[in-house]
């Protein structure tokens, strides 16, 4: 990979770095939203669950909620994924400045 080359890919990870960033808040965002929209259903159902037992009533506001779950579920799914690729991408992009560093290095040898 050329000097150029290795630019390039910096200035690419750096945009997808960014990018990605904007797609970890959204889906913070998300997930806050789904974590309210899950609290709001759970004490709805509390203040309508039928007479019975404590584990007849967890059961029943359980399911009363399992929609708000699984979009919970599904909005933290996203935010960990839209965190892992930002890890990766900061990854890739500091072996890439590694890479660039040790060729900077062997430069100012090679004219020091």
């Amino acid at each position: 990979m050329t000097l150029t080359e290795m630019i390039h890919e910096s200035e690419r990870l750096s945009r997808l770095i960014d990018a990605g960033i904007e797609s970890l808040v959204s889906a913070s965002k998300d997930m806050s939203h789904a974590e309210h929209a899950l609290r709001k259903a759970t004490a709805i159902a509390w203040a309508q669950a039928p007479t019975g037992t404590v584990p007849f009533k967890e059961a029943w506001v359980e399911s009363e909620a399992a929609d708000e779950k699984l979009a919970l579920d599904l909005a933290e799914t996203q935010r960990y994924n839209a965190l892992e690729a930002v890890r990766s991408r900061r990854a890739q992009l500091s072996a890439l400045q590694s890479i660039m560093a040790a060729y900077r290095a062997e430069a100012d040898l090679a004219h020091g």
